[in-house]
């Protein structure tokens, strides 16, 4: 398990999103050893005004691997329309 942080930003258009990908601590654990696990999350964001509108995400997947989540967020870099509508 690793600690995992990307950012990057799509103009589509006259749009612009944030893609963020990050790892985290599982926090609602129910078995022994679960504080200590790691999940990988992958969120879009629309860019509205130069502010990031957080509270509303347009795509939003986890997974358990870090491979798969950098995978991922490198498809959405390069493929958007296949993840989320703009």
């Amino acid at each position: 398990m690793r600690e995992l942080e990307l950012k990057n930003i799509l103009k589509i258009g006259d749009k612009e999103f944030l893609v963020s990908t990050i790892s985290m601590h599982v926090r609602h654990s129910f078995f022994d050893g679960d504080s200590k696990r790691l999940v990988y999350e992958t969120m879009v964001f629309e860019i509205i005004n130069d502010e990031v509108q957080f509270h509303h995400s347009i795509f939003n997947e986890r997974y358990n691997m870090a491979d798969e989540a950098i995978a991922e967020h490198g498809a959405i870099i390069k493929n958007p329309k296949n993840f989320f509508i703009i």
